[in-house]
């Protein structure tokens, strides 16, 4: 039996990465709640909205929803907890769907039916994610003219 060996060094280029596209996504981490959605090709409309849940001097903890309208319950939710390490760079899956914390590398087969590298695919899906919002999302704040004040 072959031992899986994760490749660090390109683990982290992901995880800087993706610290990257939430930072481009969230205009550096300023506010507490943002919410963005998109149509897919068949025009059903996902939303997904991102919450602060813990903010410390070098760690911001992400609480990332997407929602599939078309899709029924429980299916049609992902959640992914995101640590965001801001002395690092880095940003990385630690939950999924509000389970446990994620392992760096998990026996196979297990309980769980994790894939051996389950983190490092978590990570890759948020890549994914961010991109594709980065690239089509719409923020689903209403935007409102403030009034012009006369001096």
């Amino acid at each position: 039996m072959r031992r899986y060996i994760p490749d660090m060094a390109k683990q982290a280029a992901l995880c800087e990465a993706n610290f990257v596209r939430l930072q481009r996504l969230l205009q550096g981490f300023d506010g507490n709640h943002f919410e963005f959605s998109w149509q897919d090709r068949h025009n059903n409309l996902i939303d997904v909205d991102i919450d602060v849940i813990e903010r410390f001097k070098y760690t911001t903890t992400l609480q990332l929803t997407k929602r599939l309208h078309k899709v029924p319950s429980p299916m049609n939710t992902v959640e992914l907890t995101v640590r965001c390490y801001s002395d690092a760079r880095m940003a990385e899956v630690v939950t999924l769907s509000q389970g446990k914390q994620l392992a760096g590398i998990y026996r196979y087969p297990n309980d769980q039916m994790y894939q051996i590298d389950e983190k490092e695919q978590a990570n890759h899906y948020l890549g994914e994610w961010l991109s594709h919002l980065l690239a089509n999302g719409t923020s689903r704040h209403i935007w409102t003219p403030q009034p012009d004040h006369e001096q």
